[in-house]
């Protein structure tokens, strides 16, 4: 979807964009749960683990790059995709106090082209630490928001690839790029042969929360 959409609905409900992405995750595992025929239910949630980049100084005083680790029940089991959108929202804004997320433009300027970097850091955590806690990782780094070239070839679109924690069956990766937001699924496929359906389900909760 374009980034675009992102912020108008941003717009109408509050919240930040990547709230209003959170929240089109947690539709769509709502919808694929559904096909699934699991039990849905009004209390239902899925653990999310959040890599988020945060602020940090050395004792240079020079920005640095660090990542936190936010967990996050999204509501799959709420049917209004706006409720689900201010629970995701809220939930978020009790993480405040753990740092302040770099802009794209802050990230650019720290590590160049930063979203591969930032991915593989979330990579690096989320593996080293127990599946028990999580039901599954959602990372959203920002990326530039102007057209990449490599020997003259516009770069169309960018699809991160999240390495799956141990005992993982889906990990989903978020990154904008030039005025849009692509997603990268990485499904077991033992546990998990449906992920088309996952995918499919993201535009499907995408257009909800547009109305």
């Amino acid at each position: 979807g374009a980034l675009d959409e992102y912020k108008a609905i941003r717009r109408a409900h509050g919240g930040t964009v990547n709230d209003v992405v959170l929240a089109v995750v947690t539709g769509a595992l709502r919808r694929w749960m559904t096909t699934r025929g699991e039990p849905v239910r009004a209390t239902t949630t899925v653990r999310a683990m959040v890599p988020v980049s945060v602020r940090a100084r050395s004792t240079g005083g020079k920005l640095g790059n660090q990542i936190s680790a936010y967990f996050v029940d999204l509501p799959v089991g709420e049917p209004d995709p706006v409720v689900r959108l201010k629970a995701v929202t809220a939930a978020m804004a009790g993480h405040k106090g753990s740092g302040q997320a770099i802009g794209a433009s802050a990230l650019i300027c720290l590590v160049g082209l930063a979203t591969p970097t930032l991915h593989s850091m979330s990579a690096r955590l989320t593996s080293s630490m127990s599946s028990r806690v999580f039901n599954v990782v959602v990372t959203n780094v920002p990326g530039p928001q102007f057209p990449l070239y490599a020997m003259g070839a516009r770069m169309r679109d960018m699809y991160p690839v999240v390495p799956l924690a141990k005992g993982q069956a889906v990990s989903i990766g978020i990154t904008s790029y030039d005025g849009g937001i692509f997603y990268g699924l990485n499904a077991d496929r033992d546990a998990m042969g449906d992920v088309d359906v996952l995918a499919d389900a993201i535009g499907a909760s995408l257009a909800e929360l547009r109305g």
